[in-house]
């Protein structure tokens, strides 16, 4: 079976639809188990894009949480995708 390429910027977005998924507020954080469903090949791509969109942060002592930034928040709210404000 071959994957189908997908752009950082999508992957990207996927990472922003997870933290959607689980209704995350900014400053809000995952662990990387919670992103089981992004292919592995894609995911490292695309957490660098979030982190250089300033979607996300990688927290400082543990590499395998991310926090939502309010740039993350607003720009998976901006793309037409409601957020829930709870949380």
């Amino acid at each position: 079976m071959q994957h189908t390429p997908v752009s950082d910027d999508d992957v990207a977005r996927q990472i922003l639809g997870v933290f959607a998924r689980y209704q995350v507020a900014a400053m809000g954080v995952l662990k990387r188990n919670h992103f089981f469903d992004i292919r592995d090949g894609d995911f490292q791509r695309g957490l660098d894009r979030a982190v250089h969109n300033k979607w996300v942060q990688v927290h400082l002592q543990d590499r395998y949480r991310y926090i939502l930034t309010d740039a993350g928040r607003a720009a998976f709210r901006g793309a037409g995708n409601p957020v829930s404000s709870a949380r």
